[in-house]
């Protein structure tokens, strides 16, 4: 497989996680009243990381015998992706979805950047600082930017959701693994299934199974924003760098648009049309960025 060929494939796995992590919203807003976030979330690791155990279990992609599970790894990479789904819907509570999107998404770019300076002596390429520039812009437009200064401590807890999306775009696509990414993910995902099971303790879950609405959001949560969409994402982020993965990551909330456009009969403004463009050509600015130098492996 030739170079190019690899990046184009790794920006299209990236690409096509960004579209199924978009579902997430929409599958959200059609969750019943008692739903919470946690308990969504919890649900989604659950289920996300059975798909990927089916999926390894049929398609023989489980580790021979003999071979060492990098545990160390997987539980840093576990532990970027719980910190940051807590400081996400913790800052989502208070800020709301749009400004919280704009800070943790706009920021994860800025982030890996750093990441890949501070420890690789990368510096970014100029069509990635145009792309991500542009990027960046199209997310403000299309979710708005209203925030109180009242809230930095939410605020921080949002840049700090973005700093471990990034860390763990960055940590997971450097480690050499030696074993199948789908099988990689399916642990990380059970890793976390069982540090946030307290919350099927906590708060209410007789939503999940009292209801085929309810059971079909987390069925879809799971499945694609879970299992398909981390798996993707992994994959991807193996084969291009990590500047450019978390600015693809960026077209979440243009595929979020799409779907509340088409499903929940949503209103498009002129800002949000802009805005979309604006993701559309970054992607492609990206598409044709061969100046980005993928990291090295770290493990």
């Amino acid at each position: 497989m030739s170079a190019q060929t690899q990046y184009l494939k790794g920006v299209l796995l990236v690409l096509i996680s960004a579209v199924c992590f978009s579902v997430s919203g929409t599958l959200q807003a059609l969750a019943p009243e008692e739903a919470t976030p946690f308990v969504i979330t919890e649900m989604r690791m659950i289920i996300g990381a059975a798909f990927l155990f089916l999926w390894c279990l049929c398609f023989g992609k489980f580790p021979a015998r003999g071979v060492r599970i990098p545990w160390r790894p997987l539980f840093i990479c576990a532990f970027f992706l719980l910190i940051g789904q807590l400081c996400f819907f913790s800052g989502m509570k208070f800020l709301g979805v749009a400004a919280g999107a704009v800070i943790s998404i706009g920021s994860a770019p800025i982030f890996a950047a750093l990441f890949a300076w501070i420890f690789f002596r990368i510096t970014p390429s100029f069509i990635w600082a145009a792309a991500t520039t542009a990027a960046i812009t199209g997310v403000v437009l299309i979710n708005g930017f209203n925030l109180d200064s009242s809230r930095l401590t939410f605020i921080g807890i949002l840049l700090l959701d973005g700093l471990t999306y990034a860390a763990y775009i960055t940590y997971s696509g450097r480690i050499n693994f030696n074993i199948d990414s789908d099988f990689c993910v399916m642990l990380i995902l059970s890793i976390i299934a069982i540090a946030l099971s307290p919350v099927l303790f906590l708060y209410p879950t007789e939503w999940v199974i009292s209801s085929w609405r309810g059971f079909g959001v987390c069925l879809g949560l799971g499945v694609f924003t879970g299992g398909v969409a981390f798996a993707f994402l992994t994959a991807g982020a193996r084969l291009i760098s990590s500047n450019t993965a978390s600015t693809l990551c960026l077209a979440e909330p243009l595929g979020a648009v799409c779907w509340g456009i088409f499903l929940l009969k949503e209103q498009l403004s002129i800002s949000t049309l802009v805005g979309v463009m604006l993701i559309l050509c970054a992607i492609i600015l990206l598409l044709f960025d061969k100046t980005e130098q993928k990291e090295p492996s770290v493990a």
